[in-house]
């Protein structure tokens, strides 16, 4: 029995993978999620090591607010989804997930196991926020992951975990804007949960486990558009009820190294009014986003653009997470949430080190 995956339109490490091929839905959703009967949940307290958090929640919350919880469990579901079809295809050995060494196995396995249980727990506990506030939770998709070997899903886990750690960031930030302080807490552990999962990530792809000294930031509205990759369209049964924006995608065509150099990035302008200039906008790490001018190679099929911009990689130490998007404004901008505001295309996901 093998849990097949396929190719799709989402950033892998420091690049964009190519377009779906043969889209196929993962396993259903373990444990009953997302909603487990009593038995099931105490299942996966069991296995994640600890329980859904029971501390009260205060009595009113802010729209923005609602957006939020909304917009982390759309991406706990998915991050579900994703685990689950990870830990089945290694523990069944399914080609390409095979790990021969019977400790490294075995220790995968256990730790693939908590690592479900926990984000089953985190999208858990964003949908019982949104019912004790009298609101829909969110249901699952049906979702679709580029990768073929535990090495690949090991790197997509690392690449959709940084963006996770720099969209909660932004969570806290709104949280703390719009006066929902009491929420802020849970989001601050989740980060710490996340940050151990990826210090593992990192590992076994041979790198050290902490990526940098301040984890680039990002904006909800990017890491919304970001998942939407994983699914298939027209799946999602109540995914209008989350009020935030879904751009049209950034291709990073080169792959960017260590050193300051020219890259590519495609995007398709078809049925977008895009203004005569552009700019290439770089979100790293808590820094002031860069911006470099970008010049038009060539149109293609399908009002394809293909464009050449600076990788100021040597000037701005652009290690980690960089965020790329295409802009109608040369800025300056203060802070990625200005750079949202003027974004037309992206977000494209590099990573260095």
């Amino acid at each position: 029995m093998k849990f097949p995956t396929c190719l799709a339109l989402f950033l892998l490490p420091c690049t964009l993978a190519a377009p779906a091929l043969h889209p196929h839905t993962v396993p259903p959703l373990p444990d009953g999620m997302p909603n487990p009967d009593a038995e099931q949940l105490q299942q996966i307290q069991h296995r994640a090591h600890g329980s859904l958090p029971n501390s009260p929640l205060p009595s009113t919350i802010s729209d923005k607010g609602i957006t939020n919880l909304q917009l982390i469990a759309f991406n706990e579901l998915f991050e579900v989804a994703f685990f689950n079809e990870l830990l089945l295809n290694v523990t069944l050995n399914i080609p390409g997930y095979m790990i021969l060494n019977k400790i490294d196995r075995a220790f995968a396995i256990e730790t693939l196991t908590a690592i479900l249980a926990q984000e089953e727990v985190h999208a858990l506990t964003a949908n019982n926020a949104l019912k004790h506030f009298n609101k829909d939770p969110i249901e699952p998709c049906n979702y679709t992951f580029p990768v073929s070997t535990f090495q690949d899903a090991i790197a997509l886990a690392a690449t959709f975990t940084d963006v996770v750690l720099g969209t909660l960031q932004d969570v806290i930030v709104r949280f703390a804007a719009n006066k929902d302080v009491e929420l802020m807490r849970v989001i601050a552990a989740t980060i710490g949960n996340e940050g151990e999962q990826q210090g593992w990530f990192r590992l076994l792809q041979d790198k050290i486990p902490s990526e940098s000294p301040t984890l680039t930031t990002t904006d909800v509205n990017f890491a919304f558009t970001a998942v939407q990759n994983f699914i298939l369209p027209g799946t999602c049964p109540n995914i209008k009820n989350i009020n935030l924006k879904t751009f049209p995608g950034l291709h990073i065509v080169t792959t960017p190294g260590a050193r300051t150099q020219k890259i590519l990035v495609s995007f398709s302008v078809k049925d977008h009014n895009v203004p005569g200039e552009l700019w290439l906008t770089y979100i790293n790490q808590l820094n002031v986003p860069v911006v470099v001018p970008l010049e038009v190679v060539e149109v293609g099929k399908e009002d394809v653009v293909v464009a050449k911009a600076l990788w100021p990689y040597d000037e701005h130490l652009l290690n980690g997470l960089t965020i790329a998007v295409v802009t109608g404004s040369g800025g300056p901008f203060g802070d990625v949430n200005a750079v949202e505001q003027a974004t037309l295309f992206g977000p494209g996901l590099i990573i260095l080190n």
